[in-house]
């Protein structure tokens, strides 16, 4: 895979040594999941009462989504939702292949709008691709980079902490490091500040502030 990478991607040393690095969060040992709805019927809650994390399944259940009191919806698979699904929620649908030359980068400044104009409504809303894996986790890994200012490896440490699963491909790893890359370069991720509130989207910083720049960023 690395090969491919360097080959198709033109991924550095750097970026590769940070994406190991990324990878080994899944080794980490993690407490269980206590909660009732942390089965596979009930989407993954990323922040409370805003931020559902699913799959297809999912989003086709109107009695699921009443019950959540969901009302918006990202889908960001290449399978459409039912018309009546569409009718009743406001949908985002990206149409989007899992595959390692899917460019889902482009897409992430339409949805970190989406997701960050659903939370200044106090409006809940659920990311979903066919799985729940990959796709959707990219999404919301760059929701939490760019409104809560956390680098790539806290995002994924603390999205793993909720949704077990949570697996974008190495394409898409490799596409969010180079999302933080110029986060970092605008100021937009700071890891000296308290970005540990989830309930509290940040939009800008002070540009003046110094970071301390990862190895990929030089």
């Amino acid at each position: 895979m690395e090969d491919y990478l360097r080959r198709s991607c033109k991924a550095t040393d750097d970026e590769l040594t940070y994406l190991r690095c990324i990878l080994d969060l899944r080794t980490k040992k993690r407490q269980p999941l206590t909660s009732d709805r942390n089965g596979f019927s009930y989407p993954s809650v990323v922040i409370d009462d805003f931020l559902y994390h699913g799959d297809l399944g999912h989003a086709s259940n109107i009695g699921l989504l009443h019950r959540l009191n969901i009302r918006h919806i990202i889908n960001i698979c290449d399978c459409p939702l039912e018309k009546l699904i569409i009718e009743k929620y406001n949908v985002l649908w990206i149409n989007l292949y899992d595959e390692l030359q899917a460019d889902i980068k482009q897409h992430f400044d339409e949805t970190n709008k989406f997701l960050y104009n659903c939370k200044q409504k106090n409006e809940k809303v659920l990311v979903h691709c066919q799985m729940g894996i990959s796709r959707s986790s990219t999404i919301i890994l760059a929701y939490l980079m760019k409104y809560h200012h956390d680098s790539l490896v806290k995002a994924y440490d603390y999205l793993l902490e909720r949704r077990r699963m949570a697996a974008p491909n190495m394409s898409f790893f490799l596409q969010l490091i180079r999302y933080e890359h110029e986060l970092r370069a605008t100021k937009e991720i700071d890891e000296t500040q308290n970005n540990d509130d989830k309930q509290n989207p940040i939009e800008n910083l002070d540009s003046k502030q110094d970071l301390a720049i990862e190895n990929f960023d030089n």
